[in-house]
């Protein structure tokens, strides 16, 4: 049977593992795996294994007797399922918690977990940069103190331990360096762990504007009522300026003045979300 822990989606468990059958047994089919479940209909695995239909929590209990799962798988597997159907990031990071707990104990562990762990605290990525720029000649205390907010000594000595076992840095000399000079998501950002970080970046610019001063840094919000061609072109065009800050921020500066040996990290976000409900201006008289 495929490894359950292996596994973020259900319904790429439960292919797997219906084609895994079928390829031991020719005769077995998705009717013999409803039975076993004891599902009336013999396309409903079909239709969940396509995204057609969800699982019920009833259907989920039935299909632990199909796939002939122990008390920890199912407890995996439930949490997993609840994973994939929750429509809201709350849910979805209290299921993914789920998930992890009842697998800490085995050998086979999450293909997300590394990445998740780089995005599960805003300042790993900020250590990331300041520990190139600056040595700490590793005394965390003082690494944790140079953060803004600050962080405890702990939180920064496991950090730069999780940078350090992911590849994102490396000790060379006694000093730190970037394997990668870049790290992105991708401009379709829909991993659980990012959606964290981008909420720990909104909350951290609301901080900045009490920890802060104004010539420190720049925060501005622009309000416009816009069409869904328009929309799309201001999407694309954010996404080409993020391209070329990166390209900007890694070329080194002709003539660097005295302030070219200050540095700081900055995070510097972008958001573009609705405030409104869609209007039909077709139909200019709203409903009541």
């Amino acid at each position: 049977m495929p490894n359950i822990y292996n596994y973020l989606n259900f319904r790429e468990f439960l292919y797997d593992f219906y084609r895994e059958k079928k390829g031991a047994n020719p005769s077995y089919s998705y009717q013999v795996l409803a039975n076993t479940a004891g599902f009336k209909s013999k396309s409903f695995i079909a239709d969940v294994i396509e995204g057609k239909k969800n699982c019920s929590e009833e259907s989920v209990f039935a299909l632990r007797k199909a796939l002939d799962l122990n008390e920890s798988d199912f407890a995996y597997f439930k949490s997993l399922v609840s994973f994939n159907q929750a429509t809201t990031h709350t849910r979805k990071n209290h299921f993914f918690k789920l998930m992890v707990e009842s697998n800490h104990l085995v050998k086979a562990k999450l293909v997300l977990s590394d990445n998740y762990a780089i995005y599960s605290e805003w300042y790993h990525n900020t250590i990331r940069e300041l520990v190139t720029i600056f040595d700490f000649k590793d005394n965390y205390a003082l690494l944790a103190r140079k953060l803004k907010p600050a962080i405890s000594e702990r939180s920064a000595r496991k950090s730069v331990a999780l940078l350090l076992k992911l590849g994102f840095i490396v000790k060379k000399n006694g000093r730190y360096e970037q394997t990668d000079p870049d790290i992105t998501t991708g401009d379709t950002v829909a991993s659980l762990a990012i959606e964290d970080f981008h909420l720990q970046n909104l909350n951290l610019a609301g901080v900045s504007l009490d920890s802060c001063s104004a010539q420190e840094r720049d925060i501005s919000c622009l309000i416009a009522s816009l069409s869904k061609t328009k929309f799309e072109l201001i999407k694309k065009e954010l996404r080409d300026f993020r391209k070329k800050l990166v390209t900007y921020i890694n070329r080194p500066d002709q003539k660097p003045d005295v302030l070219e040996f200050e540095k700081r990290v900055y995070h510097i976000n972008m958001q573009l979300f609705p405030t409104s409900e869609t209007i039909d201006l077709e139909n200019k008289h709203d409903e009541n």
